[in-house]
């Protein structure tokens, strides 16, 4: 390639380089599977989101070469950039995506999804775009296969397998403070790894009972609504990929009156849910992490919906 056209290609890029941000999840408030309009199940989930950890992407374009990226274990991230710069029109797809994030890997805390997204972003801000949540989801299915839904910054029943919004609530989650904890520190699980959970006729139909609870909730911001979804969700994944210490915690949090506990479903991370609101919450804390710490729990992340 001469010079001259190296200018040429280069001219059209708005921007030498752009930077994108996304946030993590702590698990998911709801995960199973929902029918849509047509009668077809879907998998399908809603994040719940945590800002206290985040990934960020710079990415500097070049005129030609291969699309680099750092370091160089974020094969997702560089995918999604790809995926990207074709699917936003670049006239190169060339440059060096440079990733950095404090995000556990393995945990289920959306790792991989938060630097799809930021990674996207800032391909985005080079080219002056500014992509719709949805077309920020379908990139990143096909970067990761499967993905939280983070990018839409509101809850959406989102079929995380195919990048497809089953149910829009237009609403925000409800305040709520969560504490989250790990209780397998040692142990990641590879969400593509992980075999789907196959679910009963009786999950199917408590899920769909569950929607209904979870539309109800998020549309009234009713957190105690949504704290129980959350946890009868997490009850159900007890079956399939089981918290260590769940029905113990839960047990020992029966007079405190939290408002639930959520878990990551192909993850280890679990979190307990409370009124941020109620005038008792600051002492509920001291209590809860004091439980806690009897079971061996400690490095405990507070952060708010």
């Amino acid at each position: 390639m001469n010079a001259a056209y190296q200018t040429q290609i280069c001219s059209q890029i708005v921007h030498e380089s752009g930077q994108g941000h996304a946030i993590a999840q702590f698990g998911e408030l709801f995960q199973g599977v929902a029918r849509d309009d047509e009668g077809k199940l879907h998998r399908c989930l809603v994040s719940l989101p945590c800002d206290k950890l985040s990934s960020t992407a710079k990415f500097i374009s070049a005129a030609s070469g291969d699309l680099l990226v750092t370091p160089a274990s974020k094969q997702k991230a560089q995918k999604a950039a790809r995926i990207a710069l074709e699917y936003l029109g670049s006239p190169v797809q060339s440059g060096t995506l440079i990733v950095e994030s404090n995000i556990p890997e393995g945990k289920g805390m959306g790792s991989s999804t938060a630097d799809c997204i930021a990674s996207i972003m800032a391909v985005a801000a080079v080219l002056e775009r500014r992509p719709e949540p949805q077309q920020v989801a379908e990139i990143v299915v096909k970067a990761e296969t499967a993905s939280g839904n983070v990018m839409f910054n509101q809850p959406v029943l989102f079929a995380h397998r195919e990048g497809r919004v089953l149910e829009n609530y237009f609403r925000s989650v409800p305040t709520m403070l969560v504490l989250g904890f790990d209780t397998e520190g040692d142990k990641i699980v590879e969400t593509l790894l992980f075999p789907p959970a196959v679910y009963s006729a009786k999950e199917i139909e408590q899920f769909r009972v569950l929607r209904a609870a979870l539309r109800r909730a998020i549309l009234t911001h009713d957190a105690r609504l949504l704290g129980s979804v959350a946890t009868a969700s997490a009850e159900i994944n007890q079956k399939f990929l089981p918290k260590p210490l769940f029905a113990e915690i839960c047990h020992s949090l029966r007079e405190v009156t939290v408002l639930g506990v959520a878990v990551a479903h192909s993850g280890t991370v679990s979190s307990i849910l409370l009124d941020a609101q109620d005038p008792q919450c600051n002492a509920k804390v001291d209590l809860i992490l004091s439980r806690l710490e009897s079971f061996g729990i400690q490095n405990i992340l507070q952060f708010r919906t």
